[in-house]
């Protein structure tokens, strides 16, 4: 699955997409979190973040009834509907929320999902948990995030030693975007604490994944070894004992923000207005709304169904009480009484 989009017209069809699935202010949301996901989705659309997780849900969800249940069963249950993303649903809406949530917290998907069906098959949960039950129970608001925190610390360094990275973290596409200024800086502490050799800690984010530059990350170095260890990087390379990731330029929308354009940019949000994207966000906001109309005849058909169903229902009531009001003055009491 693509982790990106590499033309607007595609990340155009991702947003109409997921402004016919899924409510505005769902979507509106995606503002907040955009900038706390973890590293390897900050470029990703939202829908094709969503399906990401959903993808990796239902693989957990059959591990874990092949688990618990019946390998037979396994093979024929997903989870979620094979339909899920073809209309709006609450099935879709949920599995949104606990995307959104794990957005939030700034955790790779798939060890969330991972530590969530393990923690409910240790409960001897009876089903498996939906998306939204991945975070636990009510009844779990204390052994979840400790028990969490424990998995996180032993399957984290494991899960970052093995990203191969997105291409806009390499130094071809490197534009200062806060993002990659935020990447380097994770990758620079994850060296400073490393206990292995100096130069074995720099091969891989600088030699073969080309995230940070040598000369940063020669600077982590205590001084008296800074000689050494560009001696070590250099055999490495002469001796071909170390493969360098090929180059890759990508074009500027590939580098954008996630939540560019499903909900237009905020004034009043401190996210927005320091946006290095704001103004493509409000052109990609426009044509989305404008590509609405066209086709369905509303920004939101969606909201705008939710809307009416509501004032219906108001009518039905306020229609009910007028009639309770005319029975009751015409009921032989009120006559009587008049």
């Amino acid at each position: 699955m693509p982790f990106y989009c590499n033309s607007s017209a595609q990340w155009l069809d991702d947003t109409l997409e997921a402004m016919r699935l899924v409510m505005p202010d769902v979507l509106a949301r995606e503002r907040e979190i955009a900038n706390k996901k973890w590293f390897e989705y900050r470029f990703m659309t939202p829908i094709a973040a969503s399906r990401h997780f959903a993808s990796l849900y239902s693989q957990g969800f059959k591990a874990y009834v092949r688990f618990n249940g019946d390998r037979d069963e396994a093979e024929v249950r997903q989870g979620l509907g094979a339909r899920l993303f073809l209309k709006p649903c609450a099935s879709l809406t949920e599995l949104w929320h606990a995307r959104q949530r794990t957005d939030e917290l700034g955790l790779p998907y798939e060890l969330l999902i991972e530590f969530g069906f393990k923690f409910a098959s240790e409960g001897g949960w009876k089903n498996p948990p939906r998306p939204m039950q991945l975070f636990g129970s009510t009844g779990s608001d204390i052994a979840w995030p400790l028990e969490f925190e424990k998995f996180l610390n032993e399957r984290l360094p494991l899960l970052v030693d093995q990203f191969t990275g997105l291409p806009q973290y390499r130094i071809e596409n490197y534009r200062g975007l806060p993002v990659q200024d935020e990447f380097r800086a994770y990758l620079a502490n994850r060296i400073i604490e490393s206990t292995k050799p100096w130069a074995r800690r720099m091969v891989g984010p600088c030699l073969q994944k080309r995230h940070l530059p040598l000369l940063s990350a020669i600077k982590l170095a205590p001084k008296d070894q800074r000689r050494r260890i560009v001696s070590d990087l250099r055999a490495e390379l002469e001796h071909g004992l170390v493969a360098a990731t090929s180059s890759e330029r990508l074009p500027k929308i590939a580098c954008t923000s996630s939540c560019l354009g499903v909900a237009g940019p905020d004034p009043s949000a401190s996210t927005c207005s320091s946006c290095p994207f704001a103004v493509e966000c409000l052109h990609m906001s426009t044509m989305a709304s404008k590509e609405m109309i066209r086709r369905y005849g509303s920004v939101s058909a969606l909201k705008d169904a939710r809307d009416e169903k509501r004032k219906a229902g108001q009518r039905r009531r306020t229609a009910r009480c007028r009639a309770k009001k005319r029975l009751a003055a015409t009921s032989p009491l009120a006559t009587a009484a008049t």
